[in-house]
C-alpha cells in the first residue's frame, strides 16, 4: 500500500487531535506533591488536605524517606495556583475530639514562584510535648470562644454594628403581593412553661405582642397588649406578600419587658391561595400559646389601600 500527501496528511491530522485531546485530560489530572516531615504524627493516606479551611485534596500516601516520611498529596487542579513556593505545609488535629488528622497549607505572604507537578517540599515540625500541644489547642478554643463572645456582646450592645445575618427577602414596593395576614386573637397559658407567672411573682401577667414573618421577611409587629392572658386585635393586618409552594408563614409571640422580649412560642403554618380565597380561619397553637387565630385574605388593591390612609 503507497502513502499518498492526502494519507499522511489524514494521518499527521488524527494524530494532533489524538494528542489534543490527551493534553485536555490532562489539565484535569490531580497537582501532586511530596511533603516531607520529621515524622508522620498520626497522618495517614486519605486524610484531608486543607487551605484556610477548605478542602483542597487529599494525602494519597505516606512513607519513609531520608529526613523522615514524606506525605504524597493529591491537590485538586483549580487550587495549584494558590500554592507557591513560599507555602507552608504542617500537620494538624482536624477533629480534636477523634484525632483525626490533616494537612494544611499556608499560603505565603508575600507569595513565592510558583511550584512544579510532583515537587518535593519541606514541612513544619510538629510540637512532640503534648503538653504544649494540648495547651495550644487550648488557647485556638479560648481565642475563638473570645471572638464569639465579642461578637455576642457587640449584638446585644451595638447591633448596628454587625453586618445582616441572612438576607431578607427583597419585595419590588411597586408590585405589591396579593395576600395579607391579618391576626386576630391570641391566648397564652396561665403560667410559663417552669410554673412561674409570666413577669415574675405578683408583677403582671403577659404584655403581649406578636410578629408575623413571611420567609425571611417581617410583614408584621403588632401594638403591646399589657397584663393580659389573651390579646385581640382589630386592625392587625400585614404588609402584601405573595403565597408560593414553599412559603412559610411564622407568628412569633412574646412577652415584651424591659430589657428583653421573652418567647412564648412560634406558630407555623404553609397556607395556599385556597385558603386565602375561601377566607379559612386558623386555630392554632405552639409553646405556650394557647390558642392562635389568624386569616390569610386576599389583598386589597393598592388603590383601596391609599384611600383607607386618607
Amino acid at each position: 500500500m503507497s502513502v499518498t500527501p492526502c494519507l499522511l496528511r489524514r494521518l499527521i491530522g488524527g494524530l494532533l487531535l489524538l494528542t489534543g485531546l490527551g493534553l485536555a485530560a490532562c489539565k484535569d489530572d490531580p497537582f501532586r506533591l511530596g511533603v516531607v516531615f520529621p515524622e508522620a504524627d498520626g497522618l495517614k493516606p486519605g486524610d484531608n488536605v486543607l487551605m484556610r479551611g477548605l478542602q483542597v485534596g487529599q494525602v494519597r500516601d505516606v512513607d519513609l524517606h531520608a529526613e523522615g516520611v514524606v506525605a504524597q498529596l493529591e491537590i485538586d487542579p483549580k487550587y495549584r495556583r494558590h500554592i507557591d513556593g513560599k507555602a507552608t505545609f504542617s500537620i494538624d488535629s482536624e477533629k480534636l475530639v477523634t484525632g483525626k488528622k490533616a494537612l494544611v497549607i499556608t499560603p505565603g505572604d508575600p507569595p513565592g514562584g510558583a511550584l512544579k507537578n510532583g515537587a518535593i517540599v519541606q514541612g513544619a515540625a510538629t510540637e512532640s510535648d503534648p503538653i504544649v500541644r494540648a495547651k495550644k489547642a487550648l488557647d485556638d478554643s479560648v481565642e475563638h470562644a473570645r471572638d464569639e463572645a465579642s461578637t455576642l456582646g457587640r449584638a446585644i450592645t451595638a447591633p448596628h454594628t454587625l453586618p445582616p445575618r441572612t438576607a431578607g427577602d427583597t419585595v419590588d414596593l411597586d408590585q405589591p403581593g396579593r395576600f395579607v395576614v391579618r391576626l386576630l386573637k391570641v391566648r397564652v397559658h396561665d403560667l410559663t412553661a417552669d410554673g412561674r407567672d409570666w413577669d415574675g411573682p405578683g408583677a403582671g401577667d403577659a404584655d403581649l405582642v406578636a410578629q408575623v414573618w413571611v420567609d425571611k421577611r417581617q410583614v408584621l409587629l403588632t401594638n403591646v397588649v399589657e397584663d393580659v392572658h389573651t390579646a385581640e386585635w382589630i386592625d392587625a393586618t400585614s404588609q402584601a406578600f405573595d403565597i408560593g409552594p414553599e412559603t412559610t408563614v411564622r407568628v412569633k409571640i412574646l412577652d415584651r419587658d424591659v430589657g428583653y422580649d421573652d418567647e412564648i412560642g412560634i406558630v407555623e403554618l404553609k397556607p395556599t391561595r385556597s385558603d386565602a380565597r375561601t377566607g379559612r380561619l386558623f386555630r392554632l397553637a405552639a409553646g405556650r400559646v394557647a390558642e392562635l387565630d389568624l386569616k390569610i385574605e386576599v389583598a386589597p388593591p393598592p388603590e383601596a389601600t391609599a384611600d383607607a390612609g386618607k
